[in-house]
């Protein structure tokens, strides 16, 4: 008796991998060893041929079979597990696998999948059970126990997902069962654009969304999420029981570096904490985003700045980083910028010294450099940011921070003004208006004796490039204002103020880690006044 078959779209995607599954099982030594699968095959009245190239067959059999090997050794080390089966399609994974019997197995798939997998499934043991809906749904969550160990399965699913949907059904895994691990496959995002081109997809009339390129990022976008492993699927040990023209088609992918990661596992554990809720908006938001760019640089294989605090601290903010667009190419100015200030910073610092650290934010200067216990540091900035700082970051002894914009008129009076004096402001001078950064700056050399100040500048361009292109200023609903195009011309207008030098980000060191055509382009632009100083640091005296 075969069962008519109908689906359209995504849904009817599932039909290929359990036809890859059964194909597998027919070999003489097969990979997967699928019986349940060959079973079903007979029994569906669907032409499955048409579907899947060998290609693709030979991704489902190498997938299936890792993640078959990932959930088995889970199951083994917590034999009271849940498991989650998500978009689960006609797989018999519940049944290939030997599963303990105090483990909760879940197979969760759009209602029309589930009635068909209920008529094609023998009866099925006591500790399995079916949900019909669709994973994106909020209400089916509701249904599964806690408090156990966790096991969430997603196989051939996050790609047909939007990120929206994808980072928001992560989230609330891992905020409703707290611990376990999630295991699933990604596509990189090049792939989401060329899918269009796929004859499988073509065919069942479906379409990738989501492309994952830095698997770490999922660790800032979803609070708790760590990665354990990235395994390029054309990689994987079972490619050695495929025949000769599947081992060529694999070679070949793992070859060329764009393709050899085009399609890979990722197996990321997880473990939910309280997280401090945050709304900023404007200027503000855009504290975030630096902090999101220097957290991904520390999660880097190689991280220019290594700012492990800021990584605390996304982990403890509840906040949809990914609103700014950003990712990790766009992390390397934000950390060279960082890195520069830094050494600036521990070049000038003298004991004694007071340091004003203006619109600090969420940045962690301090205990990057770990003045000595004479220096007296201020980080300064509006209430609402500062109340945020306390909640994250420890009281230190000689740390100081102060609720007040720094243009107000007695940002000052409370700060001795007996010692010299070290400012240090990064991305703060061009969200000003002129008139503001200029009286900040009166108020500063007025109040202390002597001193320097070191920070960040664009030129007027690069004031109006960042207003249409910068994606955290664009995204956060910021605004710029303030452009220094000629560096001396702020001597005339601060009284006792002394230029000393500029530094722009073409000069940086950490160049030298970008493809030399990348890195010879950015040098090449900084022979080019108004490329270079769109954006540099400047340093003062008095």
């Amino acid at each position: 008796m075969t069962e008519q078959i109908r689906f359209t779209g995504a849904q009817q995607t599932l039909l290929g991998p359990l036809y890859a599954r059964a194909m597998d099982n027919r070999r003489p030594d097969p990979v997967l060893g699928d019986e349940t699968a060959d079973r079903l095959l007979d029994r569906i009245d669907f032409d499955f041929r048409r579907l899947l190239s060998s290609g693709d067959q030979l991704a489902v059999i190498l997938r299936a079979k890792q993640l078959d090997d990932w959930a088995a050794s889970y199951l083994a080390e917590h034999p009271d597990a849940v498991v989650l089966h998500l978009a689960c399609g006609l797989d018999s994974r519940a049944f290939r696998l030997t599963v303990p019997a105090d483990v909760r197995w879940y197979d969760i798939d759009m209602p029309d999948v589930i009635e068909l997998r209920n008529r094609l499934y023998p009866q099925a043991p006591a500790n399995y059970r079916t949900i019909a809906a669709s994973v994106t749904d909020r209400y089916w969550l509701d249904e599964i126990p806690t408090g156990r160990p966790t096991l969430v399965i997603a196989e051939g699913l996050t790609m047909y997902l939007t990120e929206a949907d994808g980072i928001d059904l992560l989230r609330r895994l891992v905020e409703r069962f707290e611990i376990g691990e999630m295991i699933f496959d990604a596509v990189l995002p090049w792939t989401v654009r060329a899918a269009r081109f796929s004859g499988f997809l073509q065919r069942t009339g479906a379409s990738f969304h989501w492309g994952i390129g830095d698997p770490r990022a999922l660790e800032l976008r979803v609070p708790g999420l760590r990665l354990q492993r990235e395994l390029p699927m054309m990689d994987l040990p079972s490619v050695a029981k495929m025949d000769a023209a599947n081992r060529t088609i694999a070679k070949f992918m793992n070859a060329i570096p764009p393709l050899r990661k085009a399609m890979r596992l990722l197996h990321y554990s997880f473990e939910h904490r309280q997280r401090e809720k945050v709304e900023l908006t404007g200027a503000q938001a855009t504290m975030l985003a630096t902090l999101y760019l220097r957290a991904l640089d520390n999660r880097s294989a190689d991280p220019m700045l290594g700012d492990r605090y800021s990584d605390e601290a996304v982990q403890r903010i509840d906040f949809d980083f990914g609103k700014f667009k950003l990712g990790a190419h766009n992390a390397g100015s934000v950390a060279m910028r960082a890195k520069a200030l830094d050494r600036w910073v521990e070049e000038a610092l003298r004991p004694g010294m007071a340091v004003l650290h203006l619109g600090c934010g969420l940045d962690s200067r301090f205990e990057r450099i770990n003045p000595p216990e004479s220096v007296e540091w201020y980080d300064i900035d509006q209430p609402d940011v500062i109340e945020l700082r306390r909640r994250l970051f420890p009281e230190r002894p000689h740390h100081h921070t102060i609720a007040s914009s720094v243009t107000a008129p007695d940002l000052l009076d409370d700060i001795p003004g007996d010692r010299p004096v070290l400012v240090v402001a990064e991305g703060l001078t061009m969200y000003l208006s002129e008139v503001d950064g200029l009286a900040l700056l009166r108020r500063i050399t007025g109040h202390f004796p002597s001193g320097e100040l070191i920070f960040d500048a664009f030129s007027g361009l690069g004031v109006r490039v960042s207003n249409r292109f910068n994606p955290a200023v664009v995204h956060a609903g910021a605004r710029l204002h303030w452009g220094i195009d000629e560096p001396r011309a702020l001597e005339s207008s601060v009284p006792g103020l002394r230029f000393v030098t500029e530094w722009s980000f073409t000069d940086a060191p950490e160049l030298d880690r970008y493809p030399l055509p990348a890195r010879a382009a950015i040098r090449a632009s900084g022979r080019i006044t108004a490329m270079r100083r769109m954006g540099r640091m400047l340093r003062y005296r008095f």
